[in-house]
């Protein structure tokens, strides 16, 4: 399965954006962004389903959090960044 992962500038961030795709009915698990993905090191980022991803970022446009970056996890686990 494919899926997008959501870098946030913070944990609190992440968090907020998670409770708005929740509300919006588009399931987000908030998780530590992996090792090499994000630029400060630590990071934390919002996971969701690929078939959720264009309703998910006007989503969160609407709500004002907007994720510093975007990478599609394909199902053998690769990374790739997607522009924003």
């Amino acid at each position: 399965m494919v899926y997008y992962l959501l870098i946030c500038r913070s944990l609190t961030y992440a968090q907020r954006s998670a409770k708005a795709l929740e509300h919006a009915g588009i399931t987000a698990i908030v998780s530590r962004v992996p090792a090499g993905l994000s630029p400060s090191g630590c990071a934390y980022g919002v996971k969701l389903s690929a078939k959720h991803i264009s309703n998910a970022l006007v989503v969160l446009r609407n709500a004002d959090l907007h994720p510093l970056k975007i990478f599609v996890q394909y199902a053998d686990g690769n990374f790739n960044e997607v522009s924003l």
